[in-house]
């Protein structure tokens, strides 16, 4: 007994991590210290990725662990990057750039609530993950850090990065899942190299695949439903002219 209710104890302590990460950022975002801050987000997702999959592999997953994660991850990707994004590159806008980093909060905040009251069964997410829309933000502040960008002549390219995102989190654009992958079955030996693959890659050069990855991610759905409205309109075009012969 003292084992399993150890074994529950696990999970949260990675949910917990996730949370401390987000808060760290915050206090990292308000020194200044914009790099740290945007490394933090990222290990937030890791943190939150580790604890859904150990939950489900010692099988304790429980309400308190799903209303749990759902806390923190309001405080990691939701405050934690609206807070980051502000300092960085809004303030500067006034009221404008308040809205937008208010915007993606909210909006963060909606995707939470949606995704508790859907039901688990479904595979892919209905709209941008909030953990998807905040390593974007930290990854494109990486990047423009790193290669010593002047942001303030892409500021509006920002703003508008951040109004889009907000949008693809509470629209209905699907997005495949990647945590229901049962570990326990076999994996081919093609998606074990392309998982190396990415991983080298992203350990070799993390400021240009870590945005690479983040925003390919973004773009999947919307590029999903368009191949997929093709394909409709395709087939009922080939459809109507089959009974006009």
């Amino acid at each position: 007994m003292k084992q399993k209710n150890a074994l529950y104890i696990l999970p949260n302590l990675f949910t917990t991590a996730n949370m401390m990460s987000g808060f760290y950022s915050i206090i990292e975002s308000y020194k200044g210290y914009y790099l740290t801050a945007a490394w933090l987000l990222i290990l937030s997702v890791l943190f939150d990725n580790l604890d859904g999959k150990i939950a489900r592999l010692t099988l304790c997953e429980s309400k308190f662990g799903m209303e749990y994660d759902s806390l923190s991850d309001l405080v990691s990707f939701g405050v934690a990057p609206a807070f980051l994004m502000y300092t960085f590159a809004l303030s500067d806008m006034g009221r404008i750039g308040i809205i937008a980093a208010s915007l993606f909060l909210l909006t963060g905040a909606l995707r939470l609530a949606r995704f508790n009251v859907l039901t688990t069964k479904t595979i892919d997410f209905v709209g941008l993950p909030i953990p998807g829309g905040a390593i974007i933000i930290a990854s494109i502040i990486l990047s423009i850090l790193h290669f010593s960008i002047d942001y303030k002549d892409y500021k509006v390219a920002f703003l508008v990065s951040v109004y889009v995102i907000s949008f693809l989190m509470v629209s209905t654009i699907k997005y495949r899942s990647f945590k229901k992958i049962k570990l326990e079955g076999r994996i081919s030996i093609r998606v074990f190299a392309l998982i190396l693959l990415i991983l080298s890659l992203v350990i070799y050069k993390p400021y240009i695949f870590v945005p690479l990855i983040g925003i390919s991610y973004a773009l999947s759905g919307p590029i999903e439903l368009v191949i997929k409205l093709f394909k409709r309109g395709r087939s009922n075009h080939e459809f109507q002219d089959s009974k006009n012969i």
